[in-house]
């Protein structure tokens, strides 16, 4: 009898981890691309492997001059999709867009990638 009961319990153990499993969030696209070369943008927005929390998710974009003034940071139609309008100049040089996202309930991801302006303005 002891042997049903075990692989009775066996049997149960990836319904208990199941409820364990953790959402890692991460990039999956961004514009501009990561490591590319391209013209300034007029936005960026990166979708995410998985849905951000809005109020613990958002990015900033440090280049040659400092930081880059974004307008808000928002959550689009596509709700694993987050996008700014680019409000500051973006001279020729390499950028480095740093986000910190969180799905909903779990905990906080921090990331960056970089992308090259070209021709600035």
């Amino acid at each position: 009898m002891a042997l049903p009961r075990r692989l009775l319990a066996l049997a149960a153990l990836p319904l208990v981890f199941a409820g364990w499993t953790v959402l890692h969030i991460e990039v999956d696209a961004a514009y501009p691309a990561v490591d590319s070369t391209t013209s300034a943008p007029d936005s960026i927005w990166i979708d995410f492997s998985t849905t951000p929390d809005p109020e613990r998710s958002s990015f900033s974009i440090r280049g040659p001059d400092g930081a880059v003034q974004l307008g808000e940071v928002r959550i689009g139609d596509d709700p694993e999709f987050m996008h700014a309008r680019v409000e500051g100049a973006m001279p020729d040089g390499t950028y480095t867009v740093s986000w910190i996202a969180a799905p909903m309930d779990d905990h906080t991801v921090r990331g960056r990638y970089e992308f090259t302006v070209a021709s600035g303005r």
